[in-house]
């Protein structure tokens, strides 16, 4: 075999490798997996209006007590025309938070509801905060909510 029908052979080898491969892994033959889109968060307790955050905006405050679990929090989602709607039912979406101090607030689930869209809020220290939240998909957040303040007194 000559050095030039050498190199045609692998020229050739690589672009069917490359070719196949290519096919393998298109992705826009595959469905693509719907993000939850919101716009803000609508806090309740016991049904009741706790807080809400909007645009990443809000005048609210959420309350912890101190040195105990507070009442469970439900969220509710704003959508891009301000219209509440539920909590993403998809599995592979979970709540997750980030607390500029988390020596004054902690956020509680109910073993086994983990990154379940229901918490508490539980005191830890006299003081103010502020929490944010996600939706966590695949590692990355598909919403985030801006900051929201928390009291603890």
């Amino acid at each position: 075999m000559t050095r030039k029908n050498f190199i045609l052979n692998i020229f050739l080898t690589l672009t069917s490798v490359s070719i196949l491969a290519g096919c393998a892994k298109d992705e826009s033959l595959a469905p693509q997996e719907e993000h939850f889109e919101a716009i803000g968060m609508y806090f309740t307790s016991s049904g009741i209006r706790v807080a809400s955050i909007l645009r990443g905006e809000t005048s609210d405050t959420l309350n912890a007590p101190l040195g105990k679990i507070g009442e469970g929090i439900e969220i509710q989602f704003y959508d891009k025309d301000e219209n509440l709607i539920d909590t993403p039912k998809r599995e592979h979406q979970k709540l997750a938070w980030e607390i500029e101090d988390p020596s004054i607030v902690e956020v509680w689930q109910h073993p086994g509801e983990e990154g379940g869209f229901e918490f508490h809020l539980k005191g830890l220290t006299i003081g103010i905060t502020k929490i944010e939240f996600f939706i966590m998909h695949e590692e990355h957040a598909d919403f985030r909510s801006g900051k929201i303040p928390v009291k603890v007194e």
